[in-house]
């Protein structure tokens, strides 16, 4: 399982992010949406429009405000309630996160503790969890960081 998006990592991937999961950032605000994102990715989940219509919608509230909060909750039931509603991955985003995470250890460990190349990608392949090959991080500090999709402008 890769790693949750932390506040800290949406201003860089922001761009990358889904629509759903900045609709849902723009109502809930970025705490308690990451909150969402991180329990439910890839989720279909049927939000209640009240905490008390029957028992599962009384479940399912109770469930949901123990990821995102009370307030958040209410901000949810009120955009989305009554809805189904898919809980992105936002794969990009999190895969660009880790990326660059790497990518900042890469050159941690290569300018300050004075590394080869070799050795640092060894030590990050001993610490990432899912576990990456040396090749897959080798790949990853030879490349720039991603660009958020952005409108196309003219090309001719």
């Amino acid at each position: 399982m890769m790693r949750p998006l932390a506040p800290a990592d949406l201003e860089a991937v922001r761009g990358l992010l889904p629509y759903t999961a900045a609709h849902l950032i723009s109502a809930l605000g970025e705490e308690a949406a990451l909150a969402l994102l991180g329990r439910l990715a890839g989720q279909t989940i049927n939000v209640p429009k009240h905490p008390d219509n029957n028992p599962a919608g009384s479940r399912k509230w109770a469930m949901l405000e123990e990821i995102v909060g009370p307030e958040a909750m209410k901000k949810l039931a009120a955009t989305f309630g009554g809805m189904p509603l898919d809980v992105p991955t936002c794969l990009k985003a999190r895969r660009e996160a880790r990326d660059r995470a790497i990518r900042a250890e890469f050159d941690r460990l290569t300018m300050q503790e004075k590394y080869s190349k070799a050795q640092a990608i060894y030590e990050i392949g001993l610490a990432c969890r899912p576990p990456l090959t040396s090749r897959q991080i080798e790949k990853i500090v030879d490349r720039p960081d991603a660009e958020a999709d952005t409108a196309q402008g003219v090309l001719f």
